[in-house]
Parts: C-alpha cells; structure tokens; sequence
C-alpha cells in the first residue's frame, strides 16, 4: 500500500513539473510544445485520480487550443472539464470553463450567448468554495472584462462601463502586469463608441507599444484585432498598419496556417479601407489558397478527433467486457462469487445507513453429484444452466442471484420482508417442478429438486460476503436436515 501511495505522489509530482513548464511555455507563446507538455500532465492526473489538478489541466489545454484556433478541440476540452469538475465537486474551478466557453462565442460574435456564459461564471465566482481560491481576484477580472467587451459590442455602453469597473478593482499586482493592455484596449474602444475620443488619444502611446510584450498570449490575436478595429474606426490608418507589422512579426515565429490566414485577413482589411484594390486583389488570392490550406488541416484534424473518439470507445467496449468477464459465471451468465463481494459492499452500506432489512438466500440442487454420474457432465451443465434461468426469472425487478460454485446459489434482496421471501420461493419451487429434470437416483425424488435457506435481517456495518452468507447457511442447514426439496426463512 506504502509503495502504491508513493508511486502516486511520484506521479503527480512529475505531472506537476509538465504543468508549471507547460504553463510557462504557453505564456512565451511557445504553443505546439506547450500542448504536449499539458497532455502528458492530463494523463498522470487522469491515471492517479486527482480530478482537482485533472480539470484545470483540461481548462489550459482548452486555452491553448483556443489560442491556436482549433475552435472544436478547444470547446471539447472545456466541456469534458466541466464535466469532470462538476461530478467530482471541483467547484473552485468551474467558474474557469464557463468564462472560457462564452470566450469561444465572443470571438465568433455571438455575443448574448457569451453573455449566458459569461454571467454563470460571475455566479460561480460568489461559490464559498471558489471564494477560498488565490486567482479567484483573477478570475473575478477576466470574467469582468469578459462581460464589459460583450456588451460593448452589442451597444449596451452602461453595462459595458458598470463591469469595466468591476474589472479596475481587481487590476493589481500580477494581474495588473497580464491584463493591462487588454483592459486598456477594451477601454479605449469604449471611450471611443462613447464619444470621449480625447481619452483615447491621450492612451495612444500605450496602445502601440508591442503586443507581443504586452499581451496576454491567450488574448494576443483578439487585442491586436480589436486594436486594428479601434484604429480603423479612428481613421488611423498609419497606427493602423503599425500594429499589423507587428503581429506580423508574431505570426513569422508561430509559423502556422491559422495564424498567416489571420493576417491576410488584417491586410485585405487595411487595404480595401484605404482604397488600394490591385494589393487587395492579390491579397483575396492569397487568401482562398490559405483557406484551402486551412481546410485540409481543419479536415486531418477532424478525422484524427473522429480517431481517437473511436480508439476510446473501442478501449471502453473492451474494458467493460473484460470487466464482464471477471465478474460473470461463463457457464450460467449470472454474477460470480466475484461480483457478489462487490455488491455486498453496496447493498451493506445502503441497508445499515437506511436501517433497513435485507434478504440474502443460499440455493443448493439436491443430489446433484448423483444427477452428475447418472447422466455425465454435459447433462449437469444444461441442468445447473436450467436451474440458473428459474432462479433468474423469479428475482427479476426485485433482487439479484449469483453462481457461488458446483450446485451452489446465491441470491440478495434489497427487502427483508417474509412475505415476498415465501412468494419468490414457491415460484422456484413450482418452475422447476414443472421443469421435471430427470434425476431417477435422487434421495428425495426422481427429478432434479432444490433447497433453499434465506435470512431476513439488518447488515452489520462491515459485513462482508461471508458473514452474510452465514446467516442464511443456518436456513439452509434446517431445510437439507429435515428432507431438502423446501424453504425456511429465517427473520433476525
């Protein structure tokens, strides 16, 4: 046990380094390393069950994704997060995937949608558990600009200045050197739509300082786009084209269709605006052979998510029916002795906190090693099969029967009461009467016959199969002493 726990701490110390690097390797841009770094952390998380650190790898993965525009890996991400952090009660942290979700509809303009996402994470942020975290003051932020920029741009100026405010008071220390310039963009457009145009012209040296050096890398490509739209609405058309350079030179290091189609994009922009058609021309040429090269991509991309969709299903098929395997009896289909450990646990901790009886019953064919040399093992395999089916079909909907070993059966109720008891005894009494499976060298009579012993009682807190089978036993023992071929039900 020692030795496991230390493999696990080794474990999640090692996904912790791949974190922290991947982290920082994100934050200079570096993103195709920074993706294998946070997938190989996603893994050790995944593998040693530690859903808290599991998630917010899955967030930044979704981040870097988004960053990189592969829009359908970013959302699936985000929602598998959200999912995992849901069911474990990782509740400091999904206020994270409901900021990053809505952020996906920003960019792509549906902005009353963003703003449902938007308005979910300000919720989560009042979560006590959420309260307790060291970035919740920066995910307070983000979630404020978040709502200012949306309602900015559906023109609801008064809300857009109520969360800037908001915003303002968390720009401090850290997060006041990595939002800086996306607070002070978003501010000058507002001003900007506001008519307090003599404002932004007093930020204009800010503004055209390096994003690059300024920006958040996973707000860069929306800064500067949003920078050239204020431009273009200022009719600034040299700082315009400043700025463009200057996510030129960004685009050169990532080196990436995505990014170069972006910039085409800016520069067809620019050009159309200012009137140079012959440059704007060569420009939406070069843009359908990007667009071209973008769409291979998008579709490998598409095939290789159908391909790992497919490779985990099939991984999932093969587990459950590995794990079918382990805990089924191969000749009858029933449970094996296996899984009734495994149900026990369930049903003795459901019984003992709800204080309520449960019925545990030990099923034996009688004479069956006579039964076995009179017709050969082939026969006693049909006969156990037989035997199995009744003993099904008379618990269905009510409790569960299992194939203990030989001749042997188990069968547990979620109820304790004596009447159904009797009434589920006597149905497999008269089926297998009417069965009438030979068994001419029996004791009791020349078909096959069986005794059955139940107990009807409160679990023990830590009872296992054993002790509860014992109960039963005791039953079973009065019914083969006194003729077999019958029922005893014991209440405790």
């Amino acid at each position: 046990m020692e030795d496991a726990m230390t493999h696990d701490e080794d474990m999640v110390k090692l996904a912790d380094e791949y974190y922290a690097e991947g982290r920082q390797t994100f934050l200079g841009n570096q993103l195709d390393e920074a993706a294998q770094l946070i997938q190989n952390a996603i893994h050790l998380y995944k593998q040693c069950e530690d859903y808290g650190k599991y998630t917010a790898a899955l967030n930044l993965m979704g981040v870097i994704y988004a960053a990189t525009g592969n829009e359908t890996m970013a959302v699936d991400y985000y929602l598998e997060g959200l999912e995992y952090a849901i069911d474990h009660r990782c509740d400091n942290i999904v206020t994270l995937f409901y900021n990053n979700i809505g952020s996906r509809y920003q960019e792509l303009g549906e902005h009353e949608k963003a703003i449902d996402y938007f308005i979910k994470a300000a919720k989560e942020l009042e979560n006590p558990e959420c309260m307790k975290e060291e970035r919740q003051d920066n995910w307070c932020l983000v979630t404020y600009i978040n709502l200012a920029a949306s309602y900015r741009y559906m023109g609801s100026y008064e809300l857009a200045e109520k969360y800037l405010k908001l915003a303002e008071h968390y720009m401090t220390g850290e997060n006041e050197k990595i939002y800086r310039y996306t607070f002070l963009i978003l501010e000058c457009r507002l001003w900007w739509s506001t008519g307090k145009s003599k404002d932004v012209y007093e930020h204009m040296e800010s503004l055209l300082e390096s994003g690059t050096k300024n920006s958040n890398a996973p707000d860069y490509s929306l800064d500067m786009r949003d920078l050239c739209c204020l431009l273009k609405e200022m009719k600034e058309y040299d700082y315009w084209k400043s700025i463009i350079l200057d996510f030129e030179k960004y685009v050169g290091e990532q080196n990436t269709v995505y990014f170069r189609l972006m910039l085409n994009e800016m520069w067809m922009d620019y050009y159309k605006t200012i009137g140079d058609k012959e440059t704007y021309i060569k420009l939406c040429m070069e843009y359908i052979e990007l667009h071209q090269q973008q769409e291979k991509i998008t579709n490998k991309e598409r095939a290789m998510a159908i391909d790992i969709k497919i490779q985990l299903r099939e991984k999932e098929v093969e587990r459950r029916r590995a794990e079918a395997l382990s805990t089924t009896d191969a000749l009858t289909g029933l449970g094996n002795r296996y899984l009734i450990a495994q149900d026990v646990a369930e049903i003795v901790k459901w019984a003992t906190e709800k204080q309520q009886k449960i019925t545990v019953g030990v099923l034996d064919i009688d004479c069956f090693k006579q039964h076995n040399d009179t017709y050969g093992h082939i026969k006693g395999d049909q006969c156990i099969k037989k035997v199995a089916m009744i003993l099904q079909n008379a618990v269905t909907g009510i409790g569960k029967v299992y194939r203990f070993g030989g001749d042997e059966f188990i069968m547990i109720l979620p109820r304790g009461d004596r009447g159904t008891v009797e009434r589920i005894a006597k149905r497999i009494q008269d089926k297998l009467g009417e069965a009438k499976i030979e068994n001419i060298n029996s004791i009791v009579i020349p078909e096959v016959t069986i005794s059955q012993g139940y107990a009807c009682f409160i679990p023990k807190k830590g009872e296992d199969k054993d002790t509860l089978i014992e109960h039963a036993d005791h039953a079973l023992y009065y019914v083969k002493k006194n003729g077999r071929n019958a029922y005893h039900v014991i209440e405790e």
